[in-house]
């Protein structure tokens, strides 16, 4: 009978999840007295699942790192955040409290109070947490948001969080102040973590089970550097844990989200709404507005969705933004958002300095970023924020908010678009405008260019505290670069450049991220030539710029998580190379523009140096050599060989996606250049080096009429082969660039020919100079698949301190991810035993095929409670970049 009740109230109430647990009143009893005792001691108790989709709760206080707090920037949601609220629980203040800002708090979304507008999303998450539980870590999965702008996607993101939190998923969600996410320190908190709750008494009886974990971010922490992400991911991966990333971006999709191949859509969150999908989302929120008594009658809601709200500025539909004024009375629907929201402004906020402040807070919101109150314009008589605060109900009826994030207080706008709308309004308001002191404004976006630029040149900027925000006007607000600035700035872009260069010198000269990001910019402008039209005089007056401000980059101390001399040095070698080629066109002399081309050449090899993998240096560093040949041909062949295996090489790799289209092209002028300085190729005997490389390279492109962004499988597999044929000539056994480029082709068309693979990079093992990071780690690899496991076991703890010491974006290809039994192509399973030893989430264990040598294992991996020392066990060998890892024979 209880049951048949429960199951009516579920049904009545639209109850999304609800667990039944019978149990004795005193089990009952117990258990509320030790949840009242747990929240009155603030202690942090998550809901964690087993193997067996059983939920616990388990005790992680004192698990964050004291001195460096990962929960200051995110919040892990404990079980009291998830304790059910009936919608009557609800007070006045926490329906409109959510309503003006979502992530206030979670007792909203305990009550299941947000609707559930796309159940695919939730079940594709659902499903992929649940994938995590059978195929480890590599099941790890990065989804993206296309949401537009106050389309609520904040409500959208927390809700999914709140569910999977729910079912047992340790969640975390980034708060909303500006930082930049580490995914080295989630890896180290989620470890922490997982040691405490194999502590805790979870599933006895089961195999130790590691719950996968969802990782969820708005869109202030990857704005303008999406892919960045995939870098995170991959930190936290590589310690082995398994998680799941959400995370939102622009309904334009930045062009980094097409590069990144592992970025995967969730679904896409517009103001669109069907009549039906409203009608049931009224419903749904009747049900909580009905006990406040400011239900809607269905008729109300049918009026509401068929009146357009629309924006005159911009002409699109604000569907989600106008129901949250909508429905607290705020705006009726004679009115339009932006006619109603600047109105309020124009009759409510009378002291100038407090108009200016909003107008500041509209403009940094546009930009998605939060004004610290240490920027707000200095009042003469009390302080700004005491009197933004006392007009709290009419700042916050226009969406204004304040905020705190550790010791500082912000103030934005709860939607972009809205800051948008206000200053639209503002614009069309000569007289306010006027007063404002923004009469030259040509159009809105003009306007916020000047506020924002107002807002840069603010000494206080340079305050430690608020180096992110200042260095965002660099690498984001005031950013001139397809695909990454903010295109609607491009028109003014001197305006842009002029507020860069007005912001405080204590900041500008002491920031290498700064004075690169400028500089990026100058170049960008002085190399488009469609789209910004100037003379070659600016176009070198810019170049000049840029170079002396990386220059000065370089001479300032690197800080960790700061501008790489990497990133500068590569930049440095682009904007000399763009100097040279305008001085060339302006008449310089030429043994002036040989000086710049030897600047620029010096940088190419300094960041080949830090970095011989990098998919950026290696463009470069083969433009230079392509250049030197051009301008003397003597061994043309040669550099052209040399090109070829550089850019063959790294086109295999995922990380050079982005730059695909590029280095098919520096392929093609290889093969050009091939072209222009030899003859007629003669299929005879080569007598020289020349003559077997211009062979080999003719039978490569054999045929291909078109080689414009092509890659090298998309030659024809017997050119391939015949060309791997000829690059083994004698002549050429000895020439390390025809080595390595047959030993690209080997990889591909005898990918488990691991005896011809590693006799190859044995050969380039002699040229240290060639043998890069990415190729010593497949050497170390090809040692293990050929059975020499000492030599490869030594040569992976080099290649760790080499790690160690900086960053290098190696793969571990495909081919070579697991112990292969070459008889059979599967495979190999090996034996173990468990060795003694350990780090409470991971063990070592004495793998007989590898000679013995010890790898780690997960212990979440392994079925069984007898995972002590002297155990056998079987398994697989799979390889990362720091070595073998013992698997199970399960593992996908």
């Amino acid at each position: 009978e209880a049951r048949q009740k429960i199951t009516e109230w579920q049904s009545d109430a639209g109850a999304r999840r609800t667990t039944l647990l019978p149990a004795p009143a005193a089990l009952l009893s117990e258990a509320l007295h030790k949840r009242y005792t747990e929240r009155a001691d603030n202690r942090l108790i998550i809901r964690v699942r087993d193997a067996q989709g059983s939920r616990h709760r388990v005790d992680l206080s004192g698990r964050d790192d004291p001195e460096y707090p990962l929960l200051g920037n995110y919040e892990l949601l404990s079980e009291a955040h998830l304790e059910y609220v009936t919608p009557e629980g609800l007070t006045s203040e926490e329906i409109n409290g959510f309503f003006k800002d979502p992530s206030a708090s979670w007792r909203p979304y305990a009550a299941q109070m947000p609707w559930s507008r796309d159940d695919r999303a939730r079940n594709a998450l659902t499903k992929a947490l649940r994938q995590l539980d059978h195929n480890g870590p590599e099941a790890s999965r990065i989804f993206y948001i296309r949401a537009e702008s106050g389309a609520g996607a904040t409500t959208f993101i927390r809700d999914l969080a709140f569910g999977a939190a729910i079912e047992g998923y340790p969640t975390v969600i980034a708060n909303q102040a500006p930082f930049t996410p580490s995914g080295r320190a989630v890896a180290n908190f989620i470890t922490s973590c997982l040691n405490g709750i194999a502590s805790a008494e979870i599933g006895k009886g089961l195999r130790q089970y590691e719950a996968p974990w969802l990782i969820v971010f708005d869109r202030s922490q990857w704005e303008g550097r999406e892919g960045d992400i995939a870098t995170f991911a991959r930190q936290i991966t590589e310690a082995g844990r398994r998680i799941c990333i959400v995370f939102v971006t622009d309904a334009l999709l930045p062009v980094a989200i097409y590069a990144e191949k592992r970025l995967e859509n969730l679904c896409d969150l517009t103001h669109d709404m069907a009549q039906e999908a409203a009608m049931d989302l009224g419903r749904h929120l009747n049900r909580f507005l009905r006990p406040l008594g400011t239900a809607r009658e269905p008729h109300e809601w049918q009026a509401f969705v068929s009146h357009s709200f629309v924006g005159p500025a911009s002409g699109q539909s604000v569907f989600w933004i106008a129901l949250a004024f909508w429905l607290q009375r705020q705006i009726d629907l004679t009115e339009t958002v932006q006619g109603w929201l600047y109105e309020q402004f124009r009759q409510k906020v009378a002291d100038p300095v407090v108009r200016r402040a909003i107008v500041d807070i509209a403009a940094i919101s546009t930009v998605r970023q939060l004004l610290p109150e240490i920027l707000l314009p200095r009042s003469e008589d009390f302080p700004t924020r005491d009197k933004l605060s006392d007009l709290q109900s009419t700042v916050g009826a226009l969406g204004v908010v304040r905020q705190r994030f550790d010791t500082v207080s912000h103030w934005a706008m709860i939607h972009d678009q809205l800051g948008r709308f206000l200053l639209a309004g503002l614009f069309h308001d000569a007289p306010a405008r006027a007063s404002a002191g923004l009469t030259e404004a040509e159009n809105p976006d003009h306007l916020r260019l000047m506020v924002l630029a107002r807002i840069a040149s603010n000494a206080m900027i340079a305050h430690p505290d608020l180096v992110e925000l200042a260095e965002t006007f660099a690498t984001s607000i005031f950013k001139i670069d397809p695909g990454q600035g903010r295109s609607e700035f491009a028109l003014y872009w001197r305006e842009a450049l002029e507020a860069l260069d007005a912001m405080p010198k204590a900041f500008r000269m002491t920031s290498r991220t700064f004075l690169h990001h400028v500089s990026v910019s100058r170049r960008r402008i002085a190399k488009d030539d469609s789209r910004f039209s100037i003379t070659d005089d600016e176009r070198a007056d810019l170049l000049r710029r840029a170079t002396g401000d990386i220059e000065a980059a370089l001479a300032l101390e690197h800080d960790p998580g700061g501008e790489t001399d990497l990133n500068l040095y590569n930049s440095l070698a682009h904007a000399y190379h763009d100097l040279a080629d305008v001085e060339a066109r302006r008449g310089l002399p030429a043994e002036q523009v040989a000086g710049l081309r030897s600047k620029a050449n010096k940088a190419t090899y300094s960041a080949y140096r830090l970095n011989p993998d990098n998919s950026y240096v290696l463009e470069i560093y083969a433009r230079d050599r392509l250049t030197g040949a051009n301008e003397d041909s003597d061994g043309a062949a040669g550099v052209a060989l040399e090109v070829l295996g550089i850019i063959y090489g790294v086109m295999q790799r995922e990380t050079a996606e982005p730059r695909r289209n590029a280095l098919s092209k520096l392929a093609d002028q290889a093969f050009d250049l091939l072209l222009r300085s030899t003859g007629a190729v003669h299929h005879a005997e080569p007598s020289s080096e020349s003559e077997a490389i211009q062979q080999a390279l003719s039978a490569l492109g054999e045929g291909m009429a078109r080689r414009d962004g092509t890659s090298l499988e998309d030659f024809p597999r017997t050119n391939r082969i015949e060309a791997a044929a000829r690059l083994g000539h004698p002549l050429l056994r000895s020439n390390a660039q025809a080595v390595r480029l047959r030993y690209i082709l080997a990889c591909m068309d005898h990918p488990n020919d691991f005896a011809l693979q590693l006799e190859l990079l044995e050969t380039l093992d002699g040229n240290r100079a060639i043998l890069s990071p990415q190729l010593d780690l497949e050497l170390a690899l090809l040692m293990h698949q050929r059975n020499r496991h000492h030599e490869a076991s030594r040569r992976f703890q080099k290649l760790r301190q080499l790690w160690a010491r900086g960053e290098h974006y190696v793969e571990v290809p495909d081919r070579l991810r697991w112990l292969i039994d070459e008889t059979t192509g599967n495979r190999r399973q090996v034996r173990a035993r468990i060795a003694s030893g350990g780090d409470g989430a991971r063990l070592y264990a004495t793998v007989q095929e590898l000679q013995n040598d010890r790898v780690p294992f997960r212990i979440a991996e392994f079925d069984g409670t007898q995972l002590r020392p002297g155990v056998n066990i079987s398994g697989l060998i799979s390889f990362g970049h720091n070595g073998p890892l013992l698997r199970p024979l399960t593992a996908g």
